[in-house]
């Protein structure tokens, strides 16, 4: 089996999009391949917006003090590859190859048991993913959870470092709860015995359901602008600055990230280290976070690229959560002027209310299909910016509607929706093919 056959063998014969929920399965193969989530620490993230930047930080930093760190995260951008990294590098095609050959005969003794029982694409890149952090003997892993909280095939973790919830808000409602409140029960499912949890969420009703699991677990709990907070100093893209207060004072703190947004998942992600350096008996300094955080890079999220005589911002703002932080930080960088957008949703998410958003700022929009299963009617997302802005085309191709977003005299152009479309577009710009 070569890199291709693999990357095959998983999106078809482990049907990419196909949801099993449950963790029966998981601890299952789990346990056929020795458990190997129990022989590092881990950090675990979820969140409905934030968790990849968090998680991307909190790598850089630990890289920096030193540790050999493991990132898991989902779903990538570009390259398969990206899910698995060890201090900022991507798995080697080879190294993916023999995971799966490795897991493999144990994924063949479970299917024979089932549909039930036969591991979902999701858990056995999850399996991959903790045994291949085993293999290579990392210092700490840094794991994201794919969707939710409690029945996500990461919660095989029994006891991390620190449990992180970025932010709750709606989404994924078929799955996880048509309330903030349910959706807030199945992220804080991450919650483990003993283990402090860092959150970024500041709605007290949110925040209530968070420290009642917390506390039926015993776990202490930090939050946002209550134990810690951050003060912006400086917006320029790509060289943010900001001040952190918490159990100790960290200033003139640079952020390559963008978006007023990546002040509160920067806090987030200190307030976890804080915690985390201690467990690990290790100190964390203001010129470590520095290093850190400058270097941080997430694909993206409010990303600037410079190609085609342009400069063009990628942002996979999905759901109106995102969306209203997108809005947010194109007011905070370019003021009030309206911009030039190519958009691409899912139908699964509630981009009606991404529209409206989107709207005030708009002057001009492409909308196009993005190149996935669940995007079946761009038509309707069409029909609905109609109803706020005058100037709007609708065409199918992602890449020939990103050509003609470069057809004009702006000098900054914008990708905004689902994370597939930038994905594609990220292609575009900068090259490069999934099994390449």
């Amino acid at each position: 089996m070569n890199y291709k056959e693999s990357i095959e063998y998983l999106y078809n014969s482990r049907p990419y999009g196909k949801i099993k929920y449950g963790l029966f399965r998981i601890k299952e193969l789990m346990d056929r391949i020795g458990n190997p989530q129990d022989s590092y620490p881990v950090i675990h993230i979820t969140g409905t917006n934030g968790k990849g930047s968090v998680a991307a930080m909190i790598t850089s930093v630990l890289a920096q003090m030193g540790l050999k760190v493991g990132l898991n995260i989902s779903p990538h951008i570009i390259s398969f590859r990206e899910r698995f990294q060890i201090n900022g590098q991507l798995i080697s095609k080879s190294k993916v190859v023999s995971l799966l050959e490795y897991i493999m005969p144990h994924l063949n003794k479970m299917d024979k048991k089932g549909e039930d029982f036969a591991p979902s694409f999701f858990e056995v890149v999850t399996a991959m993913a903790f045994h291949y952090f085993r293999q290579e003997k990392v210092d700490v892993a840094v794991i994201e959870v794919g969707l939710g909280g409690k029945y996500d095939a990461s919660n095989v973790i029994k006891k991390p470092l620190v449990s992180v919830i970025t932010t709750v808000g709606l989404d994924h409602r078929k799955i996880l709860g048509n309330t903030e409140n349910e959706i807030s029960k199945e992220k804080a499912g991450i919650i483990k015995p003993g283990a402090p949890v860092v959150s970024g969420v500041t709605r007290p009703v949110i925040r209530r359901v968070i420290e009642k699991i917390a506390k039926e677990n015993g776990a202490d709990t930090y939050f946002f602008w209550r134990d810690f907070y951050v003060q912006p100093q400086k917006m320029s893209i790509g060289h943010n600055l900001f001040n952190y207060v918490g159990e100790n004072h960290h200033n003139d703190l640079p952020l390559s990230l963008n978006g007023a947004h990546q002040y509160q998942n920067a806090a987030i992600a200190i307030k976890t280290l804080e915690i985390a350096s201690k467990r690990l008996n290790m100190k964390l300094l203001s010129d470590i976070l520095k290093k850190g955080l400058s270097k941080v890079q997430w694909p993206g999220r409010f990303e600037l690229l410079k190609a085609f005589g342009k400069g063009i911002i990628l942002d996979g703002a999905h759901n109106p959560d995102g969306t209203r932080t997108f809005v947010e930080s194109v007011r905070n960088y370019f003021g009030n002027q309206k911009i030039r957008l190519l958009f691409g949703v899912l139908d699964d998410k509630d981009y009606m209310n991404n529209i409206r958003l989107l709207s005030p700022i708009s002057s001009e929009v492409i909308v196009t299909k993005v190149s996935s299963h669940r995007s079946t009617s761009p038509e309707k997302v069409f029909r609905e910016w109609k109803k706020y802005v005058d100037n709007v085309i609708y065409i199918e191709n992602p890449e020939i509607a990103f050509y003609e977003l470069l057809n004009t005299e702006k000098p900054v152009v914008f990708c905004v929706g689902s994370l597939y479309l930038v994905s594609e577009i990220r292609q575009a710009i900068l090259g490069g093919k999934e099994n390449a």
